[in-house]
């Protein structure tokens, strides 16, 4: 009967103790002693948290990755801060009871240390202990992004709604249109930085010459744009149009004469001399870096038309 009682007592303090344990109970720095005949000592064990979070990288690897773990909702108090090489597993083990179980407050902030990759919050629900594997994450490099404002040489007014597009060659990556403000921004994968031939194009829906530019990000991933369309406020009226590409502008009317450019359609030329097939005027050419200089030539009278300052949108077909 005694051996019956002294492992009833056994068995209940073990399962009072272990019990409280996964309550997060009060703290016992030692083992607990009964302090009675036989004696009978109880031990006991705190869990813990292994957190897991898989990671995955896309095109580029990072060398060194900063990971922060905060807990319900404090983002300024790390429970743990972690530097590493890029692992292919975050691993981390968390004391007992220290994340929300109830809702998603606790983040990892994934902090790559290179200026090619942005930080990466992760957020998740905890448990109180034991194993919490956390869905995996991509790591890309950094977007991309340039950005600015569509308008027009001549006054500098903003204009709406202007096709912009970024291609690598002659491939499309992303296009979208300027606002009503005249503000565009496109964003694309970093992948593209160091590309030797990205450019950014603006104005094909306009009957204007489009608007080409090489784009460079090997300096820094953001680049500010703005985009001039049309002919600036030195070409003065009356303003024509080429309305095919391939048009040629001759240093002279005569037949056989010297082509100095081969115009693209929508190329804005100031007439200032017209004879029975021939125009006479002036083009701006681009050098140096937006530089622009005016330079004099005859075009086939046939391969121009006057410029229709109230709609500088092209038709869609059918209209």
């Amino acid at each position: 009967m005694i051996r019956i009682k002294q492992l009833f007592i056994a068995t209940c303090l073990v399962t009072f103790f272990s019990g409280c344990s996964s309550f997060r109970g009060p703290l016992y720095p030692e083992v607990i002693y009964n302090n009675r005949q036989p004696l009978i000592s109880v031990t006991y064990e705190y869990g813990e948290i292994q957190l897991i979070l898989p990671l995955r990288y896309d095109a580029a690897v990072p060398d060194n990755i900063l990971f922060k773990v905060f807990a319900q909702g404090d983002t300024l108090h790390p429970v743990i801060s972690i530097l590493q090489e890029a692992p292919k597993e975050f691993l981390a083990y968390l004391p007992q009871g220290v994340l929300d179980i109830q809702n998603s407050t606790n983040l990892i902030k994934i902090i790559p240390q290179d200026k090619n990759f942005d930080p990466i919050t992760v957020r998740f629900k905890g448990i109180s202990f034991g194993r919490l594997v956390l869905p995996s994450k991509t790591l890309r490099l950094g977007q991309l992004v340039v950005s600015g404002n569509t308008y027009f040489n001549n006054n500098d007014s903003m204009i709406t709604n202007v096709d912009v597009s970024i291609q690598n060659f002659d491939n499309l990556i992303y296009n979208t249109s300027s606002n009503e403000s005249g503000f565009y921004q496109l964003a694309i994968p970093g992948e593209y930085r160091y590309a030797e031939h990205l450019r950014i194009l603006a104005g094909e829906n306009l009957i204007f010459k489009s608007f080409k530019k090489k784009l460079d990000f090997s300096n820094s991933r953001k680049i500010k744009l703005d985009i001039g369309i049309g002919p600036s406020s030195d070409m003065v009226e009356p303003i024509y149009l080429t309305n095919k590409d391939n048009v040629h502008f001759r240093d002279g009317p005569e037949i056989g004469s010297k082509t100095l450019f081969l115009l693209k359609e929508g190329e804005p030329i100031s007439v200032d001399r017209v004879t029975l097939g021939e125009y006479f005027g002036s083009i701006e050419v681009e050098i140096d870096n937006d530089k622009r200089v005016k330079m004099e030539g005859w075009v086939n009278r046939g391969d121009l038309r006057l410029v229709d300052a109230h709609n500088v949108y092209k038709l869609s077909k059918g209209n």
